[in-house]
């Protein structure tokens, strides 16, 4: 009998959404905008500050996406392993998605690093520009003691990407370098994996189930009829 996974599916689907669509307005919408500031240096620091605002709640969908995803395929395991077609479906978005994880890593490292350069250097500010509440908003009412708590544990997080960073072995420049191009690469990355998604619903069909059971039932007859021979 069927069950519904509604939970485990909107996490998956709207955090792999959000993890694609943030990483892509980054890319083509905050960089370009940057760069009408001018100045190479104010370029970056405009850039730099835009990413790390979206990188908590960057972190957020990762983390939701992997939830779902490890729940889905906790669910469909059997499905996973006895219809041949979805097998390779779910494989490639397995490798795909440790890529995106690991990419996504470690830009936040080689961001950290360039932001350290053109923001904290320069200005003074504090170690971590990811805070989303504005001083003015952790002060009003109940929420001054959440809005403390939140910039508290996200200046926590900004100081250890920043320890980490420091440990890089490349400069500012070479790091901004590293930064676009992996930027590039999250995109495309989640991209592909949004596509696969889409062909793995479509596996869910019954026709495609039972095609593709029957499919792997005919490919272990052959290989024990192989091995009598």
């Amino acid at each position: 009998m069927s069950t519904r996974n509604t939970v485990l599916h909107a996490l998956h689907d709207v955090g792999l959404a959000a993890w694609f669509g943030g990483s892509l307005f980054g890319l083509a919408g905050l960089n370009a905008a940057a760069e009408e500031a001018g100045d190479r240096r104010t370029a970056d620091r405009v850039s730099s500050i835009g990413w790390a605002k979206w990188s908590p709640v960057n972190t957020l969908a990762i983390g939701a996406h992997v939830v779902g995803g490890a729940g889905l395929l906790a669910e469909n395991r059997k499905r996973a392993l006895a219809q041949k077609g979805h097998t390779g479906t779910v494989n490639a978005k397995l490798a795909l998605t440790v890529a995106a994880l690991a990419a996504s890593a470690y830009t936040r490292l080689v961001g950290k690093k360039v932001e350290d350069a053109v923001i904290h250097q320069q200005s003074g500010v504090s170690s971590s520009t990811t805070t989303l509440m504005s001083d003015a908003t952790t002060k009003q009412g109940g929420a001054t003691a959440t809005g403390e708590t939140v910039r508290e544990a996200d200046k926590r997080i900004g100081q250890a990407a920043s320890d980490v960073a420091e440990q890089l072995p490349v400069d500012a420049a070479r790091a901004n370098r590293q930064l676009h191009a992996l930027q590039y690469a999250i995109p495309a990355l989640t991209g592909a994996i949004v596509v696969l998604s889409a062909q793995a619903a479509e596996q869910q069909r019954p026709g495609d189930q039972l095609r593709g059971i029957a499919r792997r039932a005919g490919s272990a007859v052959s290989s024990i009829a192989s091995a009598a021979a």
